[in-house]
């Protein structure tokens, strides 16, 4: 019987790669008809393994170091600036004494500005276990486009305090996404 109660392991579930994902998923989310998904990920692993070691990747994943670089390198350049316009900022990289709730109302006025055509804003965050990108806050859920098929949690389980009861928030681990159209 304890055999049939072991689940098989999911694709993303043994590696570390969801900071990838969370970029890859953030620009299919802003430009859902014309990306390639696939090419978007194989360039951003190759740009991670000329400055990294990829195993140290799928050990440990990444800091907000690495995804500034892949952002750098990757669509902030070349092809993907052209043909994916994003203006990519880090409001709250060394900013102190903010609060939680601040915080998810100065992000859901950002996600507010989406157009009703076409989602023009996301936000691209990492807790102390997972990279994500958030795509709405209502008044009590954060909703997610996540590699791991999250689709939302509570607000009231993220902090800015480390605790093993909440989804720990690093103001340097939050990027804000928006087409420049």
């Amino acid at each position: 019987m304890g055999l049939f109660m072991i689940k098989p392991a999911r694709q993303g579930h043994l590696d570390n790669f969801c900071g990838i994902y969370s970029i890859v998923n953030a620009v299919s989310y802003l430009y859902p008809t014309s990306l390639n998904r696939k090419n978007l990920c194989l360039k951003l692993i190759n740009q991670f393994h000329q400055q990294h070691d990829v195993i140290d990747l799928i050990n440990y994943g990444m800091s907000h170091v690495e995804v500034d670089e892949l952002i750098a390198n990757v669509l902030n350049k070349g092809y993907y600036k052209k043909r994916y316009p994003l203006k990519i900022t880090t409001p709250y990289r060394n900013k102190k004494g903010i609060r939680v709730q601040t915080l998810l109302n100065e992000i859901t006025q950002f996600l507010n500005r989406n157009n009703q055509v076409t989602s023009s804003t996301a936000v691209i965050l990492a807790t102390q276990h997972h990279w994500s990108v958030v795509t709405v806050i209502d008044s009590v859920f954060i909703h997610f486009f996540d590699s791991a098929g999250i689709e939302k949690a509570y607000k009231r389980s993220f902090s800015l305090k480390r605790s093993y009861k909440t989804y720990y928030l690093d103001l340097n681990d939050i990027y804000f996404l928006e087409c420049e159209l």
